[in-house]
């Protein structure tokens, strides 16, 4: 096989090769997209009124509070405000679609901001629970970037060791939520999730098992149960999987297990 962008002869069934890899700034380009044309188009900076600022009598530009993100993100940082940024940071993403739990099929809009934000916040260290909140989220991305990176034709002698460097990036992310309780369910079941991704599918089941000792919530139940059937529906034990979506409340109405309905038919 040859890289799809210089041409270069590529090892097995690799489409792109390492060094054509390394020049993509945004590596959310390998994520499933969530097309949103209108506000995608104004968000990635172009025909936007807000944007629109010169030109001005004096050298310098002022940022000031509004609804462009860009430019109350730079409002933030300018004024070094650590509560701010982490409500900012985390209603972004939330806002984007980037749940606490990590589903597995999330699509991500394509907008530069939001791996500006990740590079931006991966160093800081703020103990808020807002925080904790906003770096469970990037550590969902990351962690679908590790996927992504680990399965997709990419040279793999390039491809795996990021993917680990991304799936390391998630779980100290995920770290994070310890001293919160409601968090950190979130963050052990997302790096269940992580890890059966990575090829350890049997501590995978054994973390959401431990997770589903607990007493939960109906909501975060069902995510679970969802989660470990999916396992078992990746891993052949597909069975075991049947059981466990006709176990589900009726009423619990999610994608999930329509998909499972789907793959497990005539296996019960």
């Amino acid at each position: 096989m040859a890289c799809v962008v210089c041409g270069v002869e590529t090892k097995g069934a690799a489409l792109l090769c390492g060094r054509c890899l390394g020049k993509i700034d945004d590596p959310l380009v390998f994520l499933p997209v969530s097309l949103d044309p209108i506000s995608d188009h104004r968000l990635f900076q172009v025909a936007s009124a807000s944007l629109r600022i010169g030109p001005t009598s004096t050298a310098d530009t002022t940022f000031s509070k509004g609804l462009e993100p860009a430019l109350r993100l730079r409002e933030i940082q300018a004024s070094k405000d650590v509560g701010t940024l982490s409500q900012f940071i985390n209603r972004y993403l939330m806002g984007l679609g980037i749940g606490l739990y990590l589903r597995g099929d999330e699509r991500i809009p394509r907008r530069g901001l939001i791996w500006n934000i990740m590079k931006g916040a991966e160093g800081l260290e703020f103990n808020t629970e807002q925080w904790a909140s906003a770096s469970v989220r990037m550590g969902n991305i990351y962690s679908l970037l590790a996927r992504a990176l680990s399965t997709l034709p990419i040279d793999p002698s390039v491809a795996l060791p990021l993917a680990q460097r991304n799936a390391d990036t998630a779980r100290r992310l995920y770290s994070r939520s310890l001293l919160y309780p409601s968090l950190n369910l979130a963050s052990s079941a997302n790096e269940a999730m992580l890890d059966h991704w990575t090829g350890d599918s049997n501590k995978a089941l054994l973390t959401i098992e431990r997770l589903l000792g607990f007493e939960l919530s109906e909501d975060d139940r069902s995510h679970l149960m969802i989660v470990k059937a999916t396992i078992l529906v990746d891993t052949g034990e597909t069975a075991k999987a049947v059981q466990i979506v006709e176990s589900l409340p009726g009423m619990v109405k999610d994608s999930r297990v329509s998909r499972l309905k789907a793959l497990t038919e005539g296996s019960e």
